[in-house]
């Protein structure tokens, strides 16, 4: 039988998995706090435009879904991340994570983790496949 894993003495930076020096955008209603504490994870602040390390982005549609996975694509490096915020269950605005996945697939993304942000918003992860990546030299 598998064991669940405890992640609650987690904070929510540290499940996304951001890190020193990263070019993070972030866009929407992500949570009070989430914005100040990814600034004080990166060192800096949060970048508007170029290249990305990675994207945290709420979403309220399946259809804003898209369009954000679409124009993140586009600017996230190989080895970045796209975030995509949902609302939880029982929120007017709750949409199905799971609906996201064969739309971020055409664009060349998979999803690889999923996490609980506060008790409102949960996120999945989407990355470009280490198989799809360039080859850099060693």
């Amino acid at each position: 039988m598998a064991q669940e894993r405890d992640y609650s003495h987690r904070t929510a930076v540290q499940k996304l998995g951001v890190k020193p020096a990263q070019r993070v955008e972030i866009t929407g209603d992500v949570g009070s706090g989430l914005r100040r504490d990814v600034k004080e994870a990166v060192g800096r602040g949060l970048v508007r435009d170029g290249d990305l390390d990675g994207a945290i982005v709420l979403v309220e549609s399946e259809d804003e879904a898209k369009e954000a996975l679409v124009r993140y694509r586009a600017r996230l490096r190989e080895t970045g991340y796209l975030w995509v915020i949902t609302r939880k269950r029982g929120h007017d605005s709750y949409l199905n994570q799971m609906l996201l996945v064969p739309h971020a697939k055409k664009l060349g993304l998979i999803d690889n983790k999923t996490c609980s942000i506060d008790d409102a918003r949960s996120g999945i992860r989407f990355v470009v496949p280490r198989a799809l990546r360039k080859q850099t030299a060693a």
